[in-house]
């Protein structure tokens, strides 16, 4: 039996395709962003480091800030005059906190550092002056980071979707979601939690609505946004290879899985 879906007649899975990003959001200095998801709980998007340069200094405020690598390799300052960094390459997680301002440097003079990259609340950028040494004295915190070798399995999953997480934040969340090739995931929703995800590898289709007869299908570069509360089920279309996400939430991965 297939469970009729409760969701309101407004309420769509939508799927932004790779070729259709925007380019019209904050930006800052040699750090070209592109939005893929742009919802009021959550910004979701593409962040390009150029080859050989380095971003202008910068925080997010109020918004909380989590990242992946998807290519190259990048070093990110912060902290008192900006003395501290880390340094991140390909399937590393990150987490910046509110209000820490950070400059980032690309460590290939020839390869760009691609991020996959979400926000609470908006794409919030607020670009500074280097030398204003005041934007110390709003936070204290730091940048924190997961390595690929380092992620959760400790978290809420469902049926052919295991999770892993990579950061796990106040109002954040994100992670690394896998779909079994050629099975369907149990129906689910995601309670009050804003979903927005990034295709890295393998295709997929999520059905939704009334007895999920709507879907979107999805590929690698392909963005998602999906609704609070609305039940979905997704597909892997390949019997051989599996579909691989990284996915985040806001506020947290809220998994209810549902009867179908």
């Amino acid at each position: 039996m297939v469970m009729k879906s409760t969701s309101k007649s407004n309420d769509k899975v939508i799927a932004v395709k790779a070729a259709d990003l925007s380019k019209e959001t904050a930006q800052s200095k040699n750090l070209p962003r592109a939005t893929g998801v742009d919802s009021p709980d959550l910004w979701m998007g593409r962040v390009i480091g150029e080859a050989g340069k380095v971003s202008g200094a910068h925080h997010h405020g109020e918004a909380e800030t989590a990242g992946y690598i998807l290519s190259g390799r990048t070093r990110i300052y912060f902290g008192e005059n900006y003395k501290e960094y880390v340094d991140l390459g390909p399937g590393d997680f990150l987490y910046v906190p509110p209000f820490v301002p950070h400059i980032e440097e690309t460590l290939s003079e020839k390869e760009p550092v691609v991020f996959i990259t979400a926000r609470t609340k908006a794409n919030i950028v607020v670009n500074l002056d280097e030398k204003d040494t005041s934007v110390f004295s709003k936070t204290d915190e730091k940048i924190v980071v997961v390595r690929a070798n380092e992620l959760n399995e400790a978290t809420n999953q469902t049926e052919n979707l295991p999770r892993m997480t990579g950061v796990n934040a106040q109002n954040i969340w994100m992670g690394r979601v896998v779909g079994v090739p050629g099975k369907d995931s149990g129906a689910h929703h995601h309670g009050e939690a804003q979903t927005g995800g990034y295709i890295l590898s393998g295709h997929t289709r999520i059905y939704f609505g009334e007895n999920y007869e709507e879907f979107v299908e999805l590929g690698p570069g392909d963005f998602v946004n999906v609704p609070p509360n609305l039940p979905h089920i997704e597909r892997n279309m390949s019997d051989t290879e599996p579909i691989v996400f990284i996915t985040s939430r806001n506020p947290r991965n809220i998994v209810v899985n549902l009867d179908s």
